[in-house]
């Protein structure tokens, strides 16, 4: 027996009929953020929803992580993330909903991320109680987006390794967009986001009195020099039709004015798309160190490796885009740049076809731009069953192909 197709604009105009509660779940979300691996507050509210639903559930996945799964006809099974974890940071919005707990904050949307994949849960269930959707849709509920565990995993490469995308033909995610006007959806086949390396370079001179700099060997003049040549590499050391960017963040060196420090640390990221320009960047980085050697000097640097560039799977990107376009018009989903951030959904699109959309969030009647990772960030919530929609139907429109 063939399923009666599900066509995009009745999953819209649903989401649209849940607005209010997707609202009340961002909020409630939003007024108490988790950090990495302590989302247990958030967890344990996905959980609630999922089993209210009837949608069977595993909690505690890459530790506080939830897992759902809607079974519907026999086909495909398709995976939908979602981020719960927040940032530290002291928000400064001063709305009715502004986080409760001082130092965090969602500062980066994973609040309304998850709450639109628990609205893409009820309307999936919906359809599955209807008998109309053709396969299974497994809900990743993710911790860790923002940080990694002392062992250097993120929640997403933790819940890849401990196995949620099993048996999964595709998987979606997406991440709100404070650049682009709630309505447009962007993304792209192939390199979306880019790998993120972070490095500690320590450079070592001797020190000595302010006074007499000829008994010492100055570190902070010996990074000027590094960090010289380090700006030099993108411009003089990369091909011009790569790209890349070197970005010194931290710098530390001495205790007070009158002496010379014995050493000076440098602390940044190493943000590249491909593998070949990756180990590239990394050894000019550790060439543009070493000039510091002719001048007496000496250095460390540890590149601590960060997430993969994220990869999307052009059929699955496609499949999205499409899904989108049903409801919101061909000139609202577009084709994105790519953008130099980096997020662990990259470990998922290596497990599995992939795709990830950038959901407009910016009320188009805001005079600035209220960027992610600052104490301003908002988004109009307009945006909420657009999201929820887009994650549907982009399942739907999967499982009906492949069925």
């Amino acid at each position: 027996m063939t399923m009666p197709s599900v066509p995009g604009p009745e999953i819209f105009q649903r989401a649209k009929a849940l607005h209010e509660q997707i609202r009340t779940w961002r909020r409630t979300i939003h007024r108490y953020p988790e950090l990495s691996f302590t989302e247990h507050r958030t967890a344990g509210l996905v959980n609630a929803t999922l089993v209210d639903l009837g949608i069977p559930t595993q909690t505690e996945v890459a530790r506080t992580g939830v897992v759902g799964e809607i079974r519907g006809g026999q086909g495909p099974t398709v995976a939908l993330r979602a981020d719960m974890d927040a940032l530290p940071i002291q928000e400064a919005n001063g709305t009715e909903f502004d986080s409760t707990r001082p130092g965090i904050m969602h500062a980066c949307g994973h609040d309304a991320h998850t709450a639109m994949l628990l609205g893409a849960a009820v309307l999936l269930k919906e359809l599955a109680d209807q008998g109309r959707l053709p396969g299974t849709v497994r809900l990743l509920f993710q911790p860790s987006e923002e940080a990694s565990d002392e062992e250097g995993k993120s929640g997403g490469l933790r819940m890849v390794e401990e196995g949620v995308l099993d048996g999964v033909d595709a998987v979606f995610g997406l991440h709100v967009d404070p650049t682009a006007d709630v309505g447009v959806i962007r993304t792209r086949s192939g390199p979306l986001l880019a790998a993120a390396d972070e490095f500690v370079l320590t450079i070592q001179g001797k020190g000595g009195h302010a006074a007499r700099p000829q008994d010492a060997l100055d570190p902070i003049w010996l990074a000027g020099h590094v960090i010289q040549a380090i700006h030099g590499v993108v411009s003089r050391r990369l091909d011009p039709l790569a790209s890349g960017v070197i970005t010194i963040g931290q710098i530390h060196g001495g205790t007070v004015n009158n002496v010379i420090p014995e050493s000076v640390t440098l602390n940044g990221t190493i943000r590249s798309f491909t593998p070949e320009t990756r180990t590239q960047l990394q050894a000019e980085l550790r060439r543009a160190a070493s000039v510091v050697e002719p001048l007496g000097g000496r250095f460390e640097l540890a590149i601590h490796p960060g997430y993969p560039p994220t990869v999307l799977d052009p059929e699955a990107t496609e499949t999205a885009m499409a899904a989108a376009r049903e409801f919101l018009g061909e000139a609202n989903v577009q084709v994105s740049e790519p953008v130099m951030g980096a997020e662990d959904f990259s470990y998922m699109a290596q497990a599995a076809p992939g795709s990830f959309l950038f959901l407009g969030v910016h009320n188009p009647d805001w005079e600035e731009i209220y960027y992610v990772h600052t104490p301003t960030f908002r988004l109009d919530e307009d945006a909420l069953p657009i999201g929820a929609a887009a994650l549907a139907a982009a399942a739907v429109r999967w499982l009906e192909t492949h069925r």
